[in-house]
């Protein structure tokens, strides 16, 4: 039996700038600045020292006007689940430092019900994912008045898309555009497009909600967004896999952001100059290639950084 992970706090403060600063393994808070995007993602500057959280929810949340989001949902994928993988609860794999659990460390977000689930695709939302798990709307009511959603990216076929590009031999990489392309982007049309899978998301978050304020949040690029010298995993899967794995997230973050948009909502998205992918160092990753050891995460999904940045970039969006 999973059960939701939920966190209520006493009476909220009148005053949230009084909001304090969200904490992450005891590292200093930078002092951070976001801006949106045309594209819907969120800039997150003045980052600081590559060991500082980028930015403070508390710093975005707690210049917030009353009231304050006192019944917050998150809905997802294993994007919004996975967070340090020490502590994570089965069989969803969802873990405290995930970015809702992050953005309920603020004052100004209530109480907090995280029914994310890793492996979690659009019919989870309707439908039972495993014995004992309710589908993830049934979480929401009309007190609902926060809620994240990340979905789709199983349904378009992340896994096939990792284990293409992954399962080529050294120096003959596999032609994953050619062998996948047209597919993915046939089921991104599909799940994300007028009336497909996420609208109908939407539309019951609408009924079940109707006050609530919701943010989807898109993928935090697994890829370097300009070639990284010396990356062992890029060279590996090839320059042509390279290129089409940052056309293909790039579609799909356009489309949860497109989706988003079309039923009055905004996304989220942080971006920094400096590089954040699986090629940068340990201590500056928002994502992990096969290997997450050094940084306790799941392999190919965001670390612990990466989850405070989508919350930075939630409480922009904000």
């Amino acid at each position: 039996m999973s059960t939701p992970h939920r966190r209520r706090r006493g009476p909220l403060t009148t005053s949230l700038a009084l909001a304090a600063a969200v904490t992450l393994a005891a590292a200093p808070v930078a002092s951070a600045q976001s801006t949106a995007q045309p594209d819907g993602a969120i800039a997150v500057s003045s980052l600081g020292a590559t060991n500082e959280i980028p930015g403070s929810v508390a710093g975005s949340l707690g210049s917030l006007a009353e009231p304050a989001y006192a019944e917050y949902v998150a809905l997802g994928d294993s994007y919004a689940a996975f967070g340090d993988q020490s502590d994570v609860a089965a069989p969803c794999a969802r873990s405290a430092s995930n970015y809702p659990g992050q953005l309920d460390e603020s004052p100004a977000v209530g109480e907090l019900t995280d029914v994310t689930c890793g492996g979690a695709v659009t019919s989870d939302m309707f439908e039972a994912q495993h014995p004992g798990v309710a589908p993830q709307l049934e979480a929401l009511d009309e007190d609902t008045d926060l809620v994240t959603l990340s979905i789709g990216g199983n349904d378009v076929g992340f896994g096939s898309i990792v284990g293409c590009i992954t399962g080529g031999a050294p120096g003959s990489p596999r032609d994953c555009e050619s062998e996948l392309g047209s597919t993915v982007s046939g089921l991104i049309a599909d799940v994300y497009g007028e009336d497909g899978a996420v609208d109908e998301i939407y539309a019951e978050i609408a009924e079940r909600s109707p006050g609530a304020t919701v943010i989807a949040t898109q993928y935090l690029p697994l890829m370097p967004a300009t070639d990284a010298a010396g990356c062992q995993f890029t060279q590996f899967i090839g320059t042509e896999n390279l290129e089409w794995a940052r056309e293909i997230t790039q579609a799909i973050n356009d489309a949860v952001d497109e989706a988003a948009r079309r039923n009055g909502h905004v996304s989220a998205l942080p971006v920094d100059s400096t590089d954040r992918s699986g090629c940068a160092p340990a201590s500056e990753r928002w994502v992990v290639f096969l290997d997450g050891s050094e940084n306790n995460a799941a392999s190919f999904h965001p670390t612990a950084l990466g989850q405070q940045a989508m919350a930075d970039a939630i409480a922009a969006a904000l």
